[in-house]
């Protein structure tokens, strides 16, 4: 059992906050990880990585200079995980993809977003872990995604925590509650495509099936999910966003819930009603359908 949360707003807000807001009435749905995707719009590129060991970031800006400048570079400390850091880069966007391909590569990276217009903050364990490590930016946008992970089938690795994301379509974060059971199946298939996985969690496959996709049809999310409801086997519901789209797949047998909300201000998908309360109180949820596919634009 996982949380899940997805919010569009129909004017600029902090989506952080509402996100935090609605995760925070969904906790105990998954202690075990916690974690964000936000889309605000940037000048430049920002690239949000993990490493094994502090000593790999002479490495990280090696293979960051290949591809563009670094502007500005922040150092998180381990803590209780593992460290992280964050890159302001001077770059070509078309070179975003490359680098991302590059960096997943490297035994030890783990990109956790990259890009001009998404940043992904997650951390091991309850939600005061993503928030007191990550300074979480609250710059207005639109739209965001959100979970809260109970670890099942892999270890409670910050890596291993949702969103994630993919070189096949970085622009892409996507959270998941549920279990694919072709797991193994789509991994060796994704790996023949050139992707190198970095958890054993059928989360980050579902990402990755889902970027292909869309690398191959020229970012088109709703025929994007359409392809993954059709080659995941098993009971899941996935949130995905773009910086100009957000949308949800839910599998045939409708066993994982998914409940909608859409009012003159927001539209809201999320695991439980509760969660709705944190943005607004007087907001009724709907159930979605089993093997419903929806996408908005942005």
């Amino acid at each position: 059992m996982c949380g899940i949360a997805g919010i569009i707003s129909k004017e600029p807000m902090d989506v952080s906050s509402n996100l935090l807001g609605m995760l925070g009435l969904i906790q105990h749905r998954g202690p075990d990880a916690s974690g964000i995707a936000i889309f605000p719009k940037d000048e430049k590129i920002t690239l949000r990585i993990s490493m094994d060991k502090e000593e790999r970031v002479a490495e990280i800006r090696e293979i960051i200079g290949n591809y563009g400048k670094i502007c500005n570079e922040k150092l998180i400390a381990a803590g209780e995980s593992i460290p992280l850091a964050e890159y302001r880069l001077e770059m070509d966007k078309d070179q975003v993809q490359p680098l991302h391909f590059a960096i997943n590569k490297a035994e030890g990276l783990a990109i956790h977003s990259l890009g001009d217009g998404i940043k992904v903050y997650k951390e091991g364990g309850c939600l005061q872990n993503l928030t007191g490590k990550h300074e979480i930016e609250t710059k207005l946008c639109r739209h965001g995604i959100g979970h809260v992970r109970m670890a099942t089938e892999s270890v409670e690795d910050i890596n291993a925590a949702h969103p994630f994301v993919s070189p096949f379509y970085p622009e892409l974060a996507i959270v998941h509650n549920g279990q694919f059971t072709n797991y193994f199946k789509m991994r060796r298939f994704l790996e023949s495509k050139g992707v190198k996985f970095k958890t054993m969690n059928d989360s980050e496959a579902a990402s990755h099936l889902i970027a292909y996709a869309m690398n191959q049809n020229g970012g088109n999310l709703q025929e994007s999910l359409i392809y993954a409801a059709d080659q995941l086997d098993g009971i899941y519901c996935i949130i995905a966003a773009t910086e100009n789209q957000i949308g949800f797949v839910k599998d045939k047998l409708g066993i994982k819930p998914l409940l909608l909300v859409e009012s003159d201000k927001y539209i809201m998908l999320g695991s439980e009603q509760i969660e709705f309360s944190a943005v607004d109180e007087d907001l009724f949820a709907e159930e979605m359908e089993p093997g419903e596919v929806r996408v908005w634009n942005i």
